[in-house]
C-alpha cells in the first residue's frame, strides 16, 4: 500500500471514529433528554389530573375551568388511575405496576417513572384534605419514539456524510502532501548530485592537472601555466560554494522584519545600467526588503539576460509594481521553460555557454521572500522576458 493511502486511511479512521463517538453520544443524549421531557410533560399532566379530581370544591369556576383547559391541552395519554392510599387494595394494586423499589420510591419522593408493557407512565403522590392519594398516568408516547426515530436517522445520515466527505478530504490531502514530500525530496536529491557534479568537475580538473604536471620535470614557464590552470579551477569551485552558500541561505533564513530597509528600485537598478543595459523609468516605487539580498536577486537575473543577449541591449523596465527585463538573444525552447528555475538546471541550447544553472533558482527564493513573483516568457532563437510582480509596494 502506498504511504499517501496509508496516510489517508490512518487519518479518516482517527477522524471517522471521532465523529461516530460524537454521533452516537449525541444519539444517546437527545433521546435521553426527549424520554425526560416527556416524563416532565406526565407528571405535569398527572398532577392536573389530581386538580381537576380534588381541587374543584376550593378553586374559583374560572381558575377550576383553567385546569380543565391546561389537562385538555397536555400531552395525549392512554389512561390514568387514582388511587387511595389507605384503601387496603392499593398496595396490591401498586406492585401490579411496580417493583418494591418503585413503590418505595413513589412513597419517598412522591413521583416515579416507569415502564409497563410498550407505555411509559408516571406515578406522583398527591396530599388533599380528602387524603393521600396515588395517580398513575400511563401514555403509549407516539412522539418519543417518532423522535427517536427521526434523531437515529438524521445522526445515521450525517455520521455517513460526514465520514465519505472526511475520507476523500483526508485522500486528497494526503495525496497532496505526500507528493509535495515527494517532490521536495526529489529536488534536494537533484540538487545534492548536481552538487556534487558541479563541484567534482573542478577537482577532477585540478587532480588530472596535478598528476599530469608530476610525471615528469617541467620548466618554469611549464609549471607556471598549470598553476594558473588550478588556480581557475579553484576559483570556479569557490564560485560554485558561494553560490550554493547563498542559495542555502535564502531558502533556510525566514524573513525578519527588523532587518527590512525601504529600498527605491530606480536606485538600487540605476549601477546595473551601462552601454548593453538600458533603464526605461516609467513609475517609480519602493519596496521593505534587505538590499543584499535584492541585489543578488536582481543581479543574477540581469546577468542571465546579459549573457544569452548575443551581445545585443538589455532593457529594463520599471513600471510600479512590477520590473521587466527583456533581452534579444538565444530564448529559452518552449519545454524548457518550466525548469529554468530549478537549482543547477541549464537549457538545452546554453551547454556552450559557461555558467551553473543556480543564479535563477538563487533569484526566485529571494524574490518569494519578498512577496514577489517572478514569470518568463520567451521565444527561442529571438527574445526572452522576465517580469517581476511585487506584491506590497509605496509609490514614489
Amino acid at each position: 500500500m502506498k504511504a499517501g493511502h496509508k496516510i489517508s486511511l490512518l487519518y479518516s479512521s482517527i477522524t471517522i471514529s471521532t465523529v461516530v463517538i460524537i454521533g452516537v453520544v449525541f444519539y444517546f443524549f437527545s433521546t435521553n433528554y426527549t424520554d425526560s421531557l416527556y416524563y416532565r410533560y406526565l407528571q405535569e399532566k398527572a398532577h392536573l389530573i389530581g386538580m381537576e379530581r380534588f381541587e374543584k370544591d376550593e378553586l374559583d369556576k374560572t381558575d377550576y375551568h383553567r385546569i380543565v383547559i391546561e389537562r385538555e391541552h397536555a400531552i395525549p395519554t392512554d389512561q390514568h388511575i387514582i388511587l387511595n392510599i389507605k384503601n387496603k387494595k392499593t398496595k396490591k394494586i401498586l406492585s401490579y405496576y411496580l417493583n418494591k423499589q418503585q413503590i418505595n420510591k413513589l412513597a419517598t419522593n412522591r413521583y416515579v417513572k416507569f415502564r409497563y408493557g410498550d407505555k411509559v407512565a408516571v406515578g406522583i403522590m398527591y396530599y388533599d384534605n380528602e387524603g393521600i392519594f396515588a395517580i398513575l398516568l400511563f401514555s403509549s408516547n407516539p412522539y418519543g419514539e417518532q423522535i427517536s426515530r427521526t434523531i437515529r436517522w438524521t445522526v445515521l445520515f450525517v455520521m455517513l456524510f460526514s465520514a465519505l466527505l472526511l475520507y476523500f478530504i483526508s485522500r486528497l490531502y494526503a495525496i497532496k502532501m505526500v507528493d509535495r514530500i515527494d517532490h521536495d525530496y526529489q529536488t534536494e536529491k537533484l540538487f545534492v548530485n548536481n552538487a556534487s557534479h558541479e563541484i567534482n568537475n573542478p577537482l577532477t580538473a585540478i587532480q588530472g592537472e596535478c598528476d599530469i604536471t608530476l610525471m615528469r620535470e617541467r620548466s618554469a614557464a611549464e609549471y607556471r601555466s598549470s598553476l594558473e590552470r588550478i588556480d581557475r579551477e579553484v576559483e570556479r569551485v569557490i564560485r560554485i560554494m558561494k553560490q550554493l552558500l547563498q542559495f542555502s541561505h535564502a531558502r533556510r533564513e525566514n524573513t525578519d522584519k527588523k532587518n527590512l530597509e525601504k529600498i527605491q528600485m530606480s536606485m538600487i537598478l540605476k549601477p546595473f545600467t551601462e552601454a548593453s543595459i538600458k533603464l526605461n523609468i516609467i513609475k517609480d516605487f519602493t519596496i521593505a526588503a534587505q538590499e543584499d539580498l535584492l541585489l543578488i536577486a536582481l543581479r543574477n537575473i540581469i546577468n542571465n539576460a546579459r549573457k544569452y543577449s548575443n551581445d545585443r541591449k538589455v532593457i529594463i523596465t520599471l513600471n510600479r509594481p512590477e520590473i521587466q527585463i527583456r533581452n534579444r538573444g538565444i530564448g529559452i525552447p518552449q519545454a524548457d521553460l518550466k525548469h529554468i528555475f530549478e537549482p543547477f538546471f541549464r537549457a538545452t541550447n546554453t551547454q556552450t555557454i559557461k555558467g551553473h544553472g543556480i543564479g535563477l533558482a538563487l533569484a526566485k527564493q529571494i524574490l518569494e521572500k519578498y512577496n514577489a513573483k517572478i514569470y518568463v516568457t520567451s521565444k527561442e532563437g529571438e527574445c526572452t522576458c522576465f517580469q517581476i510582480k511585487f506584491k506590497r509596494t509605496i509609490a514614489v
